[in-house]
């Protein structure tokens, strides 16, 4: 195991969590006995919880693989640090362990790096938990009898792992006992769009699109690129993830196996990185039954791992909730990317050959677009667009046939008597002449059921609006820029101003 209660120098740059440091620091006033924090590897877990350590008291431990001998005596020297001579005594049980850790815990720790402030009970944080609890799985079990004990606020506890899958099974599933044992649940997500540029020095929004299409919102993959300093995405990918030898070339593959996804699983993910996104589709390629790939599409979304589309529905404002209309896709960019740009030409790209990179890159092309799309769709209800308050934003067809009905951003206002349809175009030489065409078609194009009392607005998205103006023939043209914004002082997001 590995005590990192120190700081360490070389610790990764870390980024904006204003929000989860808040949800750490209000659990910790608050009487704490356990905090559960998961998401996938790589978003900075570790980084958040060490930066947290900073300014409170408390012990982290990063565990690893081993036996329940191995790891208990690994967690006991490196608990030395916080209980002086605790690693020299050898623990039968997790039970004896942690009796006998909360007995010599420290009561009170003045907290670091705040002059006068009150002391408090230092925190044990223990990361990569799902490893203590697979070679053990009774530690659960000992630590809920200890979370329920009256005196458990004498030792606050921080669990911590990177398997969403594991971790859900020990804290949320009903019948787990951890279940309902927890103060603070903390799911960490991706970074937002809008932190990228500040973060990677970025010179531009477009650039900042790219990232997120290349990288989605993994703090870790941001570290790549900004340690390796590459200042074009291009270049990026085709040393980290197209060349054979680059560290994310298996990438996608190895999330998957955090996660412990099962072969159907998989093929799913792959299927819909690949295009196929409705469920009967997936069924039909995949040999199986409808019904048999319930179970698996419920699990990967709960992984976060894909998410649900379905048209938008203008009366209430959101995704109709039912029907068999929605369709699946991929909710990470980067695995959205992977299976785009790299899977389909894995082998070419292992042989080196010239034609599956250009594959790969024209790929890459389509990728970007649609990710542009989904960065439209998550910032639109910012953007307060002709000082409108409105819904957040959605994607909009009128069947599963191709009808040319079909709009990429599409939102109502909250009382209703505005709706704005937008389309989205990632196209780099937006001249007047090409973008006239676009408009006229947007104009003639069928618009949804909506009431007659209802003030149609009409936009088109561009990664750079150059020259344009920011209004042509009645349809609104929003750019990068805009869109991506400038954060706010609170929360750190982004809020295009209002023209």
């Amino acid at each position: 195991m590995k005590n990192n209660s120190k700081k360490n120098s070389a610790e990764d740059a870390f980024w904006n969590r204003k929000k989860e440091l808040e949800t750490l620091s209000d659990w910790r006033a608050h009487e704490p006995r356990l905090g559960v924090i998961h998401g996938r590897r790589r978003l900075g877990k570790t980084s958040l919880l060490r930066h947290w350590l900073r300014g409170t008291a408390g012990c982290y431990i990063q565990a690893t693989e081993g036996t329940p001998v191995s790891q208990r005596t690994a967690l006991a020297e490196d608990l030395q640090s916080v209980v002086p001579g605790f690693g020299e005594v050898v623990y039968p049980s997790w039970r004896t362990l942690l009796d006998t850790l909360k007995r010599q815990w420290p009561a009170r720790r003045a907290t670091p790096g705040v002059a006068g402030g009150p002391p408090e009970a230092p925190v044990l944080v223990l990361d990569e938990f799902p490893y203590l609890a697979q070679s053990a799985p009774e530690l659960p079990s000992v630590l809920q009898a200890m979370v329920d004990a009256p005196d458990a606020h004498r030792l606050p506890i921080i669990i911590c792992g990177s398997s969403q899958r594991m971790m859900q099974g020990l804290v949320l599933n009903s019948d787990a006992p951890l279940y309902g044992r927890a103060q603070m649940l903390l799911r960490l997500q991706p970074m937002p769009a809008t932190e990228i540029r500040a973060a990677l020095g970025l010179p531009n929004a477009i650039t900042a699109i790219e990232v997120t299409a290349a990288f989605g919102g993994v703090p870790r993959y941001w570290d790549l690129m900004r340690e390796r300093r590459y200042t074009k995405v291009e270049d990026a990918l085709e040393h980290l993830v197209f060349s054979p030898q680059g560290v994310l070339h298996d990438e996608a593959e190895r999330v998957l196996r955090d996660e412990e996804a099962a072969a159907l699983e998989r093929a799913v993910c792959e299927l819909i990185g690949r295009g196929a996104r409705r469920p009967s589709e997936l069924a039909a390629r995949l040999g199986v039954k409808d019904t048999t790939l319930a179970k698996p599409l419920r699990h990967l979304a709960d992984l976060g791992l894909i998410e649900r589309q379905a048209s938008y529905d203008f009366d209430s404002g959101r995704p109709v909730a039912g029907g068999r209309r929605a369709f699946y896709k991929l909710a990470d960019p980067f695995l959205a990317m992977w299976y785009a740009c790299v899977r389909p030409y894995l082998s070419g790209l292992n042989l080196g050959a010239e034609t599956a990179r250009q594959h790969a890159r024209e790929a890459w092309t389509h990728h970007v677009a649609a990710v542009w799309e989904d960065v439209c769709r998550q910032h639109w209800h910012r953007l307060r667009y002709q000082d409108v308050e409105w819904e957040p934003a959605g994607r909009y067809w009128a069947s599963r046939e191709s009808t040319g009905e079909e709009w990429d951003v599409v939102s109502v206002s909250s009382d209703r008597r505005h709706a704005f349809l937008g389309e989205c175009k990632w196209m780099r030489d937006a001249t007047s002449s090409k973008v006239g065409t676009i408009i006229h078609a947007l104009k003639n194009r069928q618009a949804p059921p909506l009431s007659g009392k209802t003030q149609v607005h009409l936009g088109l998205f561009l990664p750079a609006s150059g020259k344009l103006p920011p209004d042509m023939d009645g349809v609104a043209i929003l750019d990068a820029e805009r869109m991506l914004g400038t954060a706010c002082a609170d929360c750190h997001c982004a809020i295009p101003e209002a023209k």
